[in-house]
């Protein structure tokens, strides 16, 4: 079912009284959760922030622009989840916002603005966008020809002291806020923005310089690295950018450690030491199991210099180190209502160990999809005092390997932790989530009379058969994450779902596998019965 235009206002209308008092709360969070029950509302949400443009009325611009992020990072998730229709969908977005420049019947701010909700959905904007963004840019260049170099690509976003201020003086809020008002600009603008920051002479805004190297492109990298052996020659690189330096190097691809390696070795050279790391306190560290989509999520709660501090990480298969960040300064009743908030789905206590293990592998995973890890994910490692981490891929046979438990179960045992998997349904919601999407689902199950035994086997053998590393790896990490938190047996049922992936057993042996296979063919059901 489709949202109307009422309903969408009532919710932008929502949205809009968080963003008039500057916290986004329940408000927001309550617009999200019930546009979220409708089908994507990306082009209506697209079209009527057009519309309210030529109006004027920017507090429903912004609201809409909101809400419209959240439908595209929605539309992330479907089209890594292998739904094509979403691939179309996002491709209509890109047409219309095309469309729209060539009209001129919105200003380039707004354009600007709507073209960087895809920035904040993680999802990319695509060639054509890319062509307007960087004519909008020159627009703008030769409009303020007589106040600003339009080379200098600071000037779009202002003083470069008035940003540090609004970023409170933090790097790492400073390099999210243009990273992502910069998404969709050429690979040399990016590149000229990180450079201008770095001999800005501002402190922070030189340390915030530093992220680029983690940039999407190489060229930006490669562009930023050279910078940094001058600034290094210059005597700019401050004890804490070496540092941080030094933590980034193997997290970047072969093709693009070359230039930063001069840049370490030029700093050295020049006598500057890399900064200690801060001893903190970490007072709680939890951790989601792996939901459906093979995402994990982890909450940190530290106190460093007297001051709490709230740190997120997202982890997901398939693509690597999704997203991470750190909130200092914060009061522990909020960080309380967080993790409160957190609890209403599977929480598991880890160690520190874990996050040196999973963010290796995660960060392996990303070099193989070509995904770079967020700049927030080191400000995360620093909150946890996790000081080194390293990319190493994990198979599933050595995850197992790693969970020294195992070696003691007996063959008559494991034969009967097989059977035991649909027994957990009841004691972890997050196998709620366990269940195969997207198009190979639908081509299998669409217009299908079977009975639901043989629609359940079709499943396991044309969806989740090829995919069987895949699963694999989700029942492996779910089993480190069972045994880390030490609760209970339940991580020895994904222990023997794991190892009988990895030797081959046929998966309807596997009573987890066939859970997961009746579990999508209601989903598949309930999602025909909505759409």
């Amino acid at each position: 079912m489709k949202a109307t235009k009422t309903e969408i206002i009532r919710l932008a209308q929502l949205v809009r009284e968080d963003l008039a008092s500057g916290h986004l709360s329940k408000n927001a969070r309550q617009a999200v959760e019930v546009l979220a029950d409708y089908q994507n509302a990306a082009i209506e949400l697209l079209d009527l922030a057009l519309e309210k443009a030529t109006k004027e009325d920017k507090s429903l611009l912004d609201a809409l622009g909101f809400l419209l992020g959240q439908s595209l990072e929605a539309l992330r998730f479907d089209i890594e989840s292998g739904y094509r229709t979403a691939l179309e969908l996002a491709e209509c977005v890109r047409e219309r916002l095309v469309t729209a420049s060539k009209t001129a019947t919105v200003g380039p701010s707004t354009l600007l603005f709507l073209i960087n909700c895809f920035g904040s959905a993680k999802l990319d904007i695509g060639e054509e966008l890319c062509g307007v963004v960087e004519h909008l840019l020159e627009q703008a260049g030769k409009a303020n020809a007589d106040n600003f170099n339009p080379a200098d690509l600071a000037g779009p976003f202002g003083f470069v002291a008035e940003l540090v201020q609004e970023a409170g003086g933090d790097p790492f809020a400073l390099h999210s806020a243009l990273a992502e008002s910069s998404e969709g600009m050429p690979d040399e603008h990016r590149g000229v923005l990180a450079t201008a920051l770095l001999f800005s002479g501002e402190a922070a805004a030189a340390e915030a310089s530093v992220g680029w190297l983690l940039d999407p492109a190489a060229a930006v990298r490669r562009a930023l690295a050279d910078a940094l052996v001058d600034a290094a020659r210059q005597g700019k690189v401050t004890p804490s950018m070496l540092r941080r330096m030094l933590a980034m190097r193997n997290w970047l691809p072969q093709d693009s450690r070359a230039g930063l390696d001069a840049a370490i070795a030029t700093a050295r050279r020049k006598g500057v030491p890399p900064a200690q790391w801060d001893d903190v306190e970490l007072r709680q560290l939890t951790c989601t199991g792996v939901d459906g989509s093979g995402a994990i999520g982890v909450l940190a709660h530290c106190r460093n210099k007297r001051k709490n501090v709230l740190g997120s990480l997202v982890l997901k298969h398939g693509f690597g180190v999704r997203d991470g960040w750190a909130r200092e300064g914060m009061k522990a009743k909020e960080i309380e209502e967080t993790f409160l908030e957190a609890s209403l789905m599977d929480q598991f206590a880890i160690r520190p160990e874990f996050i040196r293990t999973a963010v290796g592998h995660f960060l392996a995973i990303g070099h193989q999809t070509g995904l770079m890890p967020p700049f927030g994910l080191l400000r995360f490692l620093e909150v946890v005092g996790v000081h080194s981490t390293q990319p190493e891929l994990l198979s599933a046979t050595a995850l197992l390997e790693t969970i020294q438990d195992g070696c003691v179960i007996t063959a008559n045992q494991f034969d009967q932790l097989l059977a035991k998997g649909s027994e957990l349904v009841d004691d972890y919601a997050f196998l709620d989530s366990w269940f195969e999407v997207g198009d190979g689902v639908d081509v299998v199950l669409t217009g299908s009379r079977a009975t639901r035994k043989k629609r359940e086997a079709l499943i396991l053998e044309r969806v989740i058969e090829p995919r069987r590393v895949w699963w694999a790896q989700a029942a492996g990490w779910a089993a480190y994450i069972l045994n880390q938190a030490e609760i209970g047996e339940g991580w020895q049922v994904f222990y023997a779902a794991a190892l009988a992936m990895v030797q081959k057993r046929p998966l309807h042996e596997i009573s987890l596998m066939k859970w997961v296979a009746e579990q999508t063919v209601m989903a598949s059901e309930t999602r025909q019965i909505a759409a």
